[in-house]
């Protein structure tokens, strides 16, 4: 594939990231801020709302960025594998950043006109952990193929641009 095709796959990848480590999760902190239902209104309790929303949109950022440069890179390239295994780090901690940044325990007050009737808490810290165990096998199949691409260089080169014996291009 030539470098027009890479930088344009790049672009598409980085726009599905921003679109699904920003602005999905802030429409979505948006949205549940205050839900009204049959004329009740349900209020997002956090106090950390701003908190939650910079780190989404900083780890969104870097995520985002870290896939252009990935989804960029030639095949089976050192550069490729590295900006993968960063990605996947940098998945990590965004991951962990909705831990400790307060998003894991949702809490909801009820609001009926004035008086305020009961809470809602949606506590989602097993669903983040058992992310973190995912990412946690990635992050080795990412190393163990920087490994691989670092030891097997020259036969992927050789396959890449099909140099013969002689060393002259067959293509």
């Amino acid at each position: 594939m030539g470098w027009f095709p890479n930088i344009l796959k790049g672009i598409i990848y980085m726009g599905v990231y921003i679109t699904t480590t920003m602005v999905v999760p802030f429409l979505t902190f948006t949205w549940v801020k205050e839900i009204q239902v049959l004329g009740v209104a349900i209020v997002l309790e956090q106090f950390q709302y701003d908190r939650i929303i910079f780190w989404i949109t900083a780890f969104g950022l870097l995520i985002s960025a870290s896939a252009f440069f990935n989804y960029s890179s030639p095949k089976q390239s050192i550069r490729k594998a590295s900006f993968a295994l960063i990605q996947i780090l940098l998945n990590c901690l965004y991951i962990w950043s909705y831990k400790f940044s307060g998003a894991t325990e949702v809490k909801f007050e009820i609001v009926f006109e004035v008086t305020n009737v009961g809470f809602i808490a949606i506590d989602v810290q097993n669903m983040v952990m058992l992310y973190m165990g995912v990412y946690f096998l990635t992050i080795l199949l990412k190393g163990y193929d920087l490994i691989d691409f670092i030891l097997n260089r020259d036969k992927i080169r050789q396959k890449r641009y099909k140099i013969t014996e002689e060393g002259v291009d067959a293509s």
